[in-house]
């Protein structure tokens, strides 16, 4: 399974505004997309193609409420759903990763 570099994106405060999207699709990766939520106009943003990304940050930059956190090392099948760390705390540190 490889290890990528990742952001990460605060569902609670996004407001799918998309800027993260087109960015991304803009620069090349596009790795993001916007998903439907019930309830809520816009949707939130998320992370499709985890293998696409290159971690340049860019999406995270251009987030006008700040929910695109700094990336960390993530594991990841490619055309699985990436597994989310909750509040992105490894709670045995980056050693987590390795095991």
């Amino acid at each position: 399974m490889p290890v990528a570099i990742l952001p990460d994106i605060g569902e609670q405060m996004c407001i799918g505004c998309a800027l993260c999207v087109e960015i991304c699709t803009t620069l090349g990766p596009d790795v993001l997309r916007v998903k439907p939520v019930e309830g809520w106009k816009r949707g939130k943003a998320f992370v499709f193609y985890p293998e696409r990304c290159i971690s340049d940050g860019a999406c995270i930059g251009v987030c006008p409420t700040k929910e695109i956190f700094w990336m960390r090392p993530m594991d990841f099948t490619v055309g699985q759903p990436v597994p989310l760390y909750k509040n992105s705390v490894f709670v045995k540190g980056w050693t987590e990763l390795i095991d």
